[in-house]
């Protein structure tokens, strides 16, 4: 039979025919006087074993081993690394499965960053900020969670501080001040907002948030600099 013939009976494609033949995992039968390869039952026989294992997960560089003596001790080992990889795999989706579970429950922002996405959530609920304007608390919370290996702590320290304040809802028209703050807002209105905000984050809850430093400060500057306004830049820079 010619590799067309032989990859359908086996179920594969020629070119994944040709790959075996290439990596030396199927040995190339001889060619007929036409230049064709001729394929046997052995060929299909061989194909279809090595299939199998493709299918039940081993890797394509040790279906060799596998396929030398079923029974070996070498066989036997290839097996134990495929089925403790399936183990881990099934874990990892185990847990992928309850965050997803998890994000469903808590209706909240499928990209927000884990563990604290609940929290920020109530906040923005909280102090009406607009989609862009919570978008981009989000993505704050995320660099910080992410470039902290994980750890939610200085997330969580920051919306301690802000549950903590007396007059939240003050607060929170502060910040929306700042959202609202047009382009071209001339310097009275942009003092303005800087004294605002100025007057709440000297409050005792949000004063004893300890600051960023280093890498993550400058990534979380540049972030804003890039979604924020230049006035809303400067009542910034005037804190």
């Amino acid at each position: 039979m010619r590799s067309q013939e032989l990859a359908d009976l086996a179920g594969v494609t020629v070119r994944t025919l040709r790959h075996y033949h290439q990596i030396e995992l199927l040995p190339e039968p001889p060619r007929s006087v036409n230049g064709y390869r001729r394929y046997t039952a052995e060929d299909l026989v061989l194909l279809l074993r090595v299939r199998h294992l493709v299918e039940v997960g081993v890797g394509l560089s040790d279906v060799q081993e596998a396929l030398a003596e079923e029974s070996s001790a070498g066989a036997t080992e290839v097996l134990d690394r495929v089925e403790a990889d399936i183990d881990a795999r099934i874990s990892r989706l185990r847990a992928q499965r309850e965050r997803v579970r998890s994000l469903r429950a808590q209706r909240r922002d499928p990209g927000a960053a884990d563990g604290v996405a609940g929290a920020l959530s109530a906040v923005h609920r909280a102090s009406g900020l607009p989609a862009e304007a919570a978008r981009l608390d989000s993505d704050i919370a995320m660099l910080v969670v992410h470039l902290s290996g994980g750890d939610t702590s200085a997330v969580e320290e920051g919306l301690a501080a802000i549950n903590g304040l007396k007059d939240a809802p003050s607060f929170f028209a502060a910040i929306n001040g700042l959202v609202d703050l047009a382009p071209d807002a001339d310097d009275a209105a942009r003092r303005a907002v800087a004294d605002d905000l100025r007057l709440h984050l000297s409050a005792p809850s949000l004063a004893g948030v300890h600051p960023l430093q280093g890498r993550l400060a400058r990534l979380l500057d540049e972030l804003r600099r890039l979604r924020l306004n230049p006035a809303q830049l400067d009542a910034l820079d005037r804190l």
